[in-house]
């Protein structure tokens, strides 16, 4: 379980991640992977917003949202100023995720330019 401290405020939330998502098998979340780092979930009025750092090869990466059942939020993809080896600032507003179902899982990850499979998958669970 990551926590993240932050204050909080009768509107923002800050969120405690998790990582136990049942369709990946993944039991933790690293604090950090070789793409992401310091990801941090915000909860405003109902809308997320998902801050955090990449380092990534090509210098983009892909996001989705799935509530375990159904995908929500189809891959999307994400560029971000600066190629690997640098770490680079990134942020997320996602859209109100409407019929969802319990809990939400963040999947953020690269894909290989070679082949175009999914690589350093990080995935997050939103309550």
């Amino acid at each position: 379980m990551l926590i993240f401290s932050a204050p909080e405020t009768a509107e923002a939330t800050l969120l405690t991640i998790t990582a136990n998502h049942p369709l990946r098998g993944v039991e933790t979340a690293p604090q950090e992977n070789p793409s992401f780092r310091n990801v941090k979930v915000m909860e405003v009025k109902g809308r997320y917003t998902v801050s955090g750092q990449a380092r990534v090869s090509s210098g983009c990466f892909y996001y989705s949202v799935e509530d375990g059942h159904r995908v929500l939020l189809q891959e999307t993809f994400m560029k971000v100023n600066k190629e690997a080896p640098n770490w680079t600032d990134f942020s997320i507003i996602l859209p109100e995720m409407k019929g969802r179902s319990g809990k939400l899982f963040l999947n953020l990850y690269e894909r290989d330019d070679g082949d175009g499979k999914i690589i350093h998958p990080y995935v997050i669970t939103i309550p």
